[in-house]
């Protein structure tokens, strides 16, 4: 017999079947027709409990989920597409559906979002983790980090559209990212590198790499009218690559914006730089004989010899070939990006300076990359890096004549521990957050500054008040973002 309730709560019943089914009318439904729920189980106390968390929700005024219960499989395709496609430029795109296609629907594409819980996503870690001989698929955990961020980025939506009421990624715990070992070429490894690379067409491209420290596809974009000669610096604002087009699914060499908004920037043309720069020029008009009719007019600072734009593809091999020639060991073109920040921040540039030059969002970014190689014994002064391009990459006194060469500037130190004093009691009459990022724009500007002559004591107490601002900076953030959902959420009841 059924067991009735007060209007509202629901009826329980027993079926003929033996399964226990309750009734209830969920008020959210604008459908009439679709008012009426039931739930139905082997086991009276499940459906009970059932029940009850049912019309909690219906009295708590909890948001109605939609009837929609994709696959995960289904769900990632349609949230890529449709909520990231502008968003998302071509290679991060491409990075996206690499990893939704090659990792996330294999291990959990096959559950519905619904059903999908923390201990799947968990398992889902460990699987990525595990060795491809054991039938896992051997990825790090930086990969692994990527993979997670994509999944959240998802299901996430899929808390907005109601479709899912929390996302179960906050009961994962993810595997901790380890720092990978970057490889740095020696003093002796960059002159056996410089000796070789006159011998092929690629070698100006990678002397510059090497002196620079800026980026593959960055040089690959290099126009001359990028180079001032006049104000001494070359002004990089985009970058080359191979990319698949998210809207046409065409692959080709295209020329975009460079990484990240941060690297947009000025970096000093310097006097050794020049140099090879004039030795590339001369290479060009060379390469451009030699092609005839086959020469492909363009305004390219490093063409291919037939006046292209350079694929990664093919500086690889052009690489590995100049490593063989060497004697070296194998290793990437990023290898020289890594080799010109650690020589900079040994050589006594300050971080933030070294940050701003490669293009990073701040010196923190660059220390916190770098920390391991860094001589404790650094020189103070940009010039020894100079002296260093000038040495490895087999200049001559007669090329560099022909360059004018600019004056050094001496940043002036002050006592940093007053410095930090008078920041601190200057912002304690400003509001929290803005206190904050006046003690932090303090701590910046010092860093700004060679750091080689503060005492160890100084340099503790940089460190402290950076990392307790920074963390404060991050709380106030984060308040930002709950009070900013809560907003949301409160709008869309």
């Amino acid at each position: 017999m059924a067991k009735h309730r007060a209007n509202g709560e629901g009826m329980i019943r027993k079926r003929s079947d033996g399964r226990w089914e309750a009734r209830y009318t969920d008020t959210r439904e604008t459908d009439p027709k679709k008012r009426i729920k039931y739930i139905t189980n082997k086991s009276q106390k499940v459906v009970v409990e059932k029940l009850k968390a049912a019309l909690a929700e219906i009295s708590g005024g909890v948001p109605l989920l939609v009837n929609n219960n994709p696959t995960v499989a289904e769900w990632l395709p349609f949230w890529l597409k449709e909520y990231k496609i502008s968003e998302l430029r071509d290679g991060t795109y491409e990075s996206y559906e690499g990893h939704i296609e090659t990792h996330l629907i294999p291990l959990i594409g096959h559950i519905r979002l619904k059903d999908l819980t923390g201990l799947h996503i968990q398992q889902m870690y460990n699987k990525l983790q595990e060795e491809k001989s054991k039938g896992g698929h051997g990825v790090g955990s930086a990969t692994v980090t990527k993979i997670k961020n994509i999944l959240s980025g998802a299901l996430q939506q899929a808390v907005i559209n109601k479709i899912i009421r929390n996302n179960p990624l906050i009961e994962t715990k993810p595997p901790k990212v380890e720092d990978s070992d970057i490889r740095i070429l020696t003093k002796a490894e960059q002159k056996k590198f410089i000796s070789v690379l006159p011998f092929f067409n690629t070698g100006n491209m990678f002397a510059v790499a090497l002196a620079t420290g800026m980026r593959i596809g960055e040089l690959c974009a290099l126009e001359v009218s990028d180079i001032n000669r006049e104000q001494k610096y070359i002004d990089i604002t985009k970058s080359a690559g191979r990319r698949k087009d998210k809207h046409t699914g065409e692959v080709s060499i295209k020329i975009g914006p460079p990484k990240t908004k941060h690297s947009i920037r000025k970096i000093p043309l310097l006097p050794s730089v020049e140099v090879i720069l004039d030795r590339q020029e001369q290479l060009v008009s060379e390469l451009k004989e030699r092609a005839g009719e086959n020469w492909k007019e363009n305004t390219l600072v490093f063409p291919t010899d037939e006046g292209n734009i350079h694929d990664l593809s093919g500086l690889r091999s052009s690489m590995g070939r100049i490593l063989n020639r060497a004697g070296l060991p194998h290793m990437t073109i990023h290898a020289l990006r890594h080799t010109y920040a650690t020589t900079a921040l040994n050589a006594g540039v300050a971080a933030q300076n070294v940050a701003r030059l490669l293009g990073h969002k701040d010196g923190s970014t660059t220390l916190r990359f770098y920390a391991h190689y860094i001589n404790t014994e650094a020189m103070t002064q940009l010039e020894k890096l100079e002296q260093q391009n000038i040495s490895h990459l087999g200049i001559t006194a007669g090329e560099l004549e022909k360059i004018v060469m600019g004056t050094a500037k001496t940043l002036e130190k002050n006592n940093l521990t007053e410095r930090i004093d008078v920041a601190i009691s200057k912002a304690k009459n400003f509001p929290p957050k803005k206190s904050v990022e006046m003690v932090l724009s303090v701590c910046e500007d010092i860093l700004c500054q060679p750091i080689d002559g503060l005492s160890l004591n100084d340099k503790d107490i940089l460190l402290g008040v950076l990392a307790q601002y920074t963390i404060m900076k991050r709380q106030y953030i984060a308040q930002e973002k709950t009070t900013k959902t809560k907003s949301i959420k409160e709008k869309e009841r």
